[in-house]
């Protein structure tokens, strides 16, 4: 019998751990400017992935999943981004800060599995 809730207790433990959630971290460049724009982003952990963002396009530059994490109203979406490398065709140049948290638009989802999803949105307006 003691083997038998021994084995019982085991499976139940596994069983709710795995359920455990976390939150999906992901950052996307919309480029709505008519350049072409090449981009590289150095984060916190390491990742250094180049990309070409072509006009009217978006892309997803960063994509993180943390199981057992959970941010609040504090997060920024600059959090894991160490620095970037941005090069616009035609020489031009980005004006508006890509560090600073503000021209980030954040869209947040709550719950077991929740995201953190952040796009930064460069336009003509935006280039010198």
């Amino acid at each position: 019998m003691k083997v038998m809730n021994l084995l019982v207790s085991v499976t139940l433990l596994i069983a709710l751990s795995s359920c455990e959630g976390g939150t999906t971290f992901t950052k996307t460049i919309e480029n709505k400017s008519s350049e072409e724009i090449s981009f590289k982003m150095f984060t916190i952990y390491g990742s250094n992935n180049s990309y070409v963002i072509n006009p009217n396009e978006s892309k997803e530059v960063y994509w993180d999943d943390q199981m057992g994490a959970f941010v609040d109203a504090s997060y920024s979406c600059t959090l894991e981004i160490d620095s970037v490398q941005l090069t616009i065709s035609n020489g031009r140049i980005l004006k508006k800060d890509i560090m600073d948290d503000e021209n980030w638009i954040r869209i947040s989802k709550d719950g077991r599995n929740s995201r953190e999803d952040c796009i930064f949105i460069i336009v003509d307006e935006d280039l010198q």
